[in-house]
């Protein structure tokens, strides 16, 4: 594995990613970066704007909390399954995962104020899925949790759905 991607996020190796959360191909997305912190945990942090916000305008929409997490923990299984494969993150055939199964305990409001953390980490790992368990820290307390399954999917589910 070279080192010419070293620094950059999970995101900024991926091509040809569109998503709203975490693709760096859309441009009113929310371009969320993530990174390796641990072997198998990964970190993001989020900075909302204040159309993000709920209806009480000071805290955070749970929906965007709810997208933060989702992308976060997708693109580290992707990650992860680029490093168990040996490469680099968009090195030779690219590697796909969609979420299969998502839940989200929120705990506290976030503050949009916040300085908000995302640490997710890889939990269980098979040929096909990746379990993730994920939290958001805001203002240093633990604010929602987070488990999420993702499935790989072949590269063609990019291209037609399929």
């Amino acid at each position: 594995m070279g080192n010419n991607t070293a620094g950059l996020s999970f995101q900024a190796q991926i091509k040809g990613n569109h998503c709203f959360g975490c693709g760096g191909e859309n441009p009113h997305g929310l371009h969320i970066q993530s990174f390796w912190a641990e072997d198998d945990m990964a970190v993001c942090h989020f900075s909302p704007q204040a159309h993000h916000c709920a209806a009480p305008t000071h805290f955070l929409n749970g929906g965007i909390i709810a997208t933060v997490i989702d992308c976060h923990c997708i693109c580290t299984a992707m990650a992860d399954a680029y490093r168990r494969a040996g490469r680099e993150i968009a090195e030779g055939e690219a590697i796909w995962y969609a979420t299969a199964r998502f839940s989200l305990e929120y705990l506290r409001p976030v503050s949009m104020n916040a300085e908000i953390v995302l640490k997710a980490r890889v939990v269980d790992v098979d040929e096909r899925n990746t379990v993730l368990e994920c939290v958001v820290i805001a203002n240093n307390k633990t604010a929602v949790k987070a488990k999420l399954t993702a499935v790989r999917v072949p590269e063609q589910w990019m291209a037609d759905g399929g």
